[in-house]
């Protein structure tokens, strides 16, 4: 077939193509006019101009090609211009890697967008890389980047949007994918159609579904054996027809705006050099190779586009490592794809024998230089037209790909056999004819594996598809060497060698510390605390063994520590924020308290941090008095429990220190006493505070009141708080806190709170609610422990008496309060509890709780019995009877019958009755009779036990003897019974 023959077929297919979109002779014409326009004048352009794809091995092995033949002088490439400086850097580093621009506080941009980042992954098979691998490697070689700054990316960004970032899926990305993290990409060579309908007409007449699949089967695989000249007429038709068709009105005027900027730079560059443009190469996306009504287009106009200023924010460059996940991710790309790109790219320099330009000092030259293979002189219509057969190579890869995803299905616990392997051999043969092409694509491939292979749900981790890209070439995660980093994760590198982890580290290393034995690694413990702290949520530095708390210093620690891929991005993070952990760390505490978002807790936990991590006195009492201001302005009790238990722990911490109690934080109790005392009355009436919440208010004003009181604050206040709050709650909980606060401010006793539990209990409509009064009560415990023994009894009469129906729904709740109160309230009730019951299982039967036992009689004397105060007023009124008859008829009372009192005998000690009663005698007698025991249990009783008889006819007095005597038998009647029968 001629060569005009070969043309006329290609246009017919063209116009069939076309026709698709429009019925219009005239329309379609200009379609093909334009498109031929376009190829002509890149093609005629002084300055070469070679289109490219994004991470594309054909564009790559024809970039090394290129690169070879021409040397060029100049290499101008579609990349942000302010992101050339980290050329040099990059010698240092492992593919695939991502060149970053970060900026925390920006200038002229909305808030929100804040912070902003943009990333430019590189790997080893994209043109890019290639051409600056090749600008690195000669001296006399100048790379120029000439696309828009990272400013004007998001200057041109549309303000009623945020920009563009990807969308991480939790469930199926791994942790490599989301390397980038919400960076907004910039890649050269994005071909992808962004017209929703001419993508998927191309898709449906491919029968096709991801435009990945169409781009590797009409372009890559055409195009990678073809030469050079054929390779960029492709390219710029195709990037003709995507720009002129394929792209939306918003999409083109932005490619315009770029190819503006980007020709203007050229010119710039070229004016201020003796380099003819013939001696130069322009790397740009296919888009950007064709000209759509831009003046600026091409170096023989003097046109030159008006570029706007910076807006003046502080730009940070650096790099991050990069994962094949994480670009296909940010992207768009379907899973996949640049492994594929990968496999693709080394079977190419292997056929071709082409050796790729490279600057990682790792790989060795080669001794022998490889003699590159003539590619073939195909033209364009037969490029476009003649798929390619399939070779032995490719049914051998084939076979090979088929038995590999059954063997890796089997040990993801797949049901596959050799069977399948047969079945998805001829199924990717079936859907390559079924979808007109000779040779199966690994799409192909992966769509014939999950057909055959994939009968429900995956009983792994891993469905067949992510093993299909995993065999295919996995993922594969590149780094940042050491004197490509920035000076922080330098200096963390440094002071973490002492543990074995270098730059070159690729691994999770478990680190194992014995600070008893090796003190010096105390400060590398330190240093992975802070990193634990600062990158939580990462593997960075996680604690296997050992904790950090206040004033406790470990002895033995064990970390598991990763530095590499996600982890090495998230400590370089750091370095945009600071030059130090110890700096970075500051700002964040700081950040944190001062905030205008912040809260009291945020602030007392940046003071608690401070100490902990930090040891910094200055800062310390910085956050602490920012706390204090805080808490003053504080509403409500949302944070109080949080609030209580930090301060607390803070006030142990620092009375065990030798400076004692800081003033910021006895400021801090002082003003939460009385912040918290005047809210309770409130708190108790607002059925928005959770009695939860009124506890742990209570627990501060209770707990810490002595400190408070010692402050200067008054107690009076919290009383008057309490008396003003019995008369708002109305909640059960909130009623059984009452009276316990009421109880510690002796407002009620012990008594007086049974008394209102029984209360409750005996009513019979009051049943159904005694477990919540007695929840609120048990919430008490944190702050009365006293009260122990009187929840346990109210414990045991809630059990004993409430019916099932209210019992049983009661229960669970119970153990979910009591569960989280199991440091300050469970130790009380048990205690309580065990000294309750029984001490052994054989008393369990007879056992009955105090409550339930019936109270024990008590003896009540029925003689009268009148004090040495009563007997003298009984003579001072009958000294006066007179004045006492008139009192008495006066009152409308008898006259008393008056009988003289005996008069009082002095003596010794205090008055006594002057006489003795024979019972007395009685027992004077025989407690002569026996001085032995008499005088032991005087011995017993400290008492003085000295005999003396009586002289003959005497008549007894009494003496101490005898008065000791009568106490001694007061003390014990039992024993003066047993004598007295014993005598009788």
């Amino acid at each position: 077939m001629s060569e005009e023959a070969d043309t006329s077929a290609l246009v017919a297919q063209l116009r069939a193509a076309a026709a698709a979109f429009t019925e219009s002779e005239a329309d379609l014409a200009r379609v093909f006019e334009t498109m031929s326009a376009d190829v002509e004048r890149a093609r005629n352009e002084r300055l070469p101009i070679f289109p490219v794809i994004h991470h594309s091995p054909a564009s790559a092995v024809h970039m090394v090609r290129w690169l070879r033949e021409r040397r060029p002088k100049i290499v101008f490439m579609e990349m942000c211009e302010d992101l050339v400086a980290l050329k040099e850097d990059l010698r240092d580093c492992t593919l695939p890697v991502a060149l970053q621009a970060f900026a925390g506080e920006t200038q002229g941009f909305p808030e929100h967008w804040t912070p902003l980042s943009v990333v430019a992954p590189l790997t080893e098979f994209s043109a890019e890389y290639q051409a600056m691998a090749y600008a690195l490697q000669h001296d006399d070689v100048e790379l120029i980047f000439v696309d828009r700054s990272v400013d004007h990316v998001f200057q041109w960004a549309d303000r009623s949007e945020d920009p563009e970032t990807p969308v991480h899926d939790t469930e199926e990305d791994e942790e490599e994918a989301r390397l980038h993290g919400a960076a907004v990409g910039v890649e050269m060579g994005q071909v992808a159609p962004t017209f929703v309908e001419f993508r998927e007409f191309l898709l449906d007449n491919a029968r096709m579904s991801r435009f990945e699949e169409w781009t590797s089967l009409y372009i890559e695989e055409p195009t990678i054996g073809a030469n050079a000249a054929t390779y960029r007429e492709i390219l710029f038709m195709v990037g003709s027809l995507f720009r002129r068709l394929g792209s939306t009105p918003h999409d083109r005027e932005e490619i315009r705006k770029r190819d503006r900027f980007m020709w203007t730079r050229i010119k710039q560059a070229l004016a201020t050099r003796d380099v003819a443009p013939e001696e130069c190469v322009f790397l740009c996306g296919a888009a950007h190779a064709v000209d759509d009504d831009c003046r600026e287009w091409g170096t023989d106009n003097p046109h030159q586009y008006d570029i706007s200023e910076p807006s003046g924010t502080n730009w940070l460059y650096g790099f991050i490592p990069s994962s094949y996940g994480a670009i296909e991710l940010q992207f768009g790309h379907a899973r996949g794809a640049v492994s594929l790109s990968e496999s693709r790219w080394k079977k190419a320099c292997k056929t071709w024998n082409i050796e790729p330009f490279t600057i990682d000092r790792k790989k060795k030259a080669r001794k022998k230089a490889l003699v590159p293979k003539a590619p073939a002189q195909l033209s364009l219509q037969m490029v476009l037209t003649a798929p390619p057969e399939l070779a032995e190579a490719d049914a051998t890869e084939l076979v090979q790909w088929c038995t590999g995803v059954v063997g890796l299905a089997r040990k993801n616990r797949y049901l596959a056999s050799t069977a399948d392997a047969i079945a998805i051999y001829e199924t990717s043969i079936l859907l390559a004819r079924m979808r007109q092409r000779k040779r199966p694509s690994p799409f192909d491939f992966i769509d014939a594996a999950e057909t055959c292979l994939e009968k429900g749900a995956p009983p792994g981790r891993r469905n067949i598809r992510q093993l299909c890209n995993r065999m295919l070439g996995g993922d594969r995660v590149g780094q940042v060497g050491y004197n490509s980093l920035p000076p922080l994760v330098q200096n963390i590198y440094d002071r973490l060698a002492i543990l074995g982890i270098s730059a070159q580290t690729r691994r999770v290393t478990r680190v194992l510390m014995d600070f008893t034995q090796e003190p010096e690694k105390r400060a590398a413990s330190r240093l992975l605390w802070r990193l634990n702290w600062l990158t939580g949520g990462t593997r960075v530095a996680r604690p296997i063994m050992g904790e950090l708390k206040l004033g406790m210093e470990p002895r033995q620690e064990s970390w598991d520590v990763a530095l590499h891929g996600a982890e090495q991005r998230a400590v370089i993070q750091l370095a945009f924020e600071g030059v130090t952990v110890e700096q970075v760390l500051e700002r964040r505490l700081s950040e944190d308290a001062f905030g205008a978002d912040a809260k009291t807790v945020t602030a007392l936990t940046a003071a608690e941090g401070s100490i902990i991590l930090l040891d910094s006195p200055r800062l310390t009492e910085s956050l602490g008095h920012r706390s204090v201001d805080l808490l003053k302005k504080e509403v409500g009790a949302e944070d109080a429990e949080e609030i209580f238990t930090r301060i607390r722990r803070l006030v142990a911490h620092f009375r065990t220190t030798a400076h004692g109690l800081p003033q910021w934080a006895s400021d801090f109790v002082a003003t939460g006493y009385a912040h918290y005392a005047t809210q309770l009355p409130e708190a108790f009436g607002d059925r928005g505070t959770r009695p939860e919440q009124l506890a742990a208010m209570l627990s501060f004003v209770f707990t810490l009141e002595s400190l408070a009181l010692a402050m200067g604050c008054n107690r009076s206040q919290l009383v008057i708080a309490i008396e003003l709050a019995s008369t708002q709650t109305a909640d059960p909980e909130k009623q059984g806190l009452l009276w316990a606060a009421e109880w510690l401010v002796q407002r009620k006793t012990e008594d007086d709170v049974r008394a209102a539990f029984a209360g409750i209990l005996a009513h019979p409509m009051g049943r159904s609610a005694f477990p919540r009064y007695l929840s609120g009560f048990l919430q008490s415990l944190s702050f009365a422990p006293r009260m122990a023994s009187l929840a346990v009894e109210m414990l045991g009469r809630a059990f004993a008496e409430l019916p099932d129906r209210v019992l049983l729904p009661w229960m669970p709740a119970l153990l979910s309060e009591l569960r989280p109160r199991q440091a300050d309230v469970l130790p009380a009730l048990f205690k309580e509890a065990a000294r309750e019951l029984p001490r052994k299982l054989d008393d369990l039967d007879d056992w009955q709780p105090s409550w339930m036992a019936p109270a024990a009689a008590v003896e009540v004397p029925t003689g009268p019995v009148r004090s040495n105060g009563a007997t003298e007023a009984g003579r001072l009124l009958f000294a006066h009877r007179e004045a006492t008859e008139s009192w008495a008829r006066a009152l409308g009372r008898d006259e008393p019958a008056w009988v003289e009192p005996a008069a009082p005998q002095a003596h010794s000690a205090e008055p006594i009755v002057s006489t003795r009663s024979p019972q007395a005698s009685a027992g004077g007698d025989l407690l002569r009779a026996h001085p032995a025991s008499t005088e032991a249990w005087a011995s017993a009783l400290g008492i003085d036990a000295t005999w003396q008889e009586p002289a003959a006819g005497a008549e007894p007095t009494d003496s101490s003897r005898a008065r000791a005597a009568a106490e001694l038998l007061a003390a014990h009647p039992d024993a003066v019974e047993a004598w007295g029968r014993q005598e009788r």
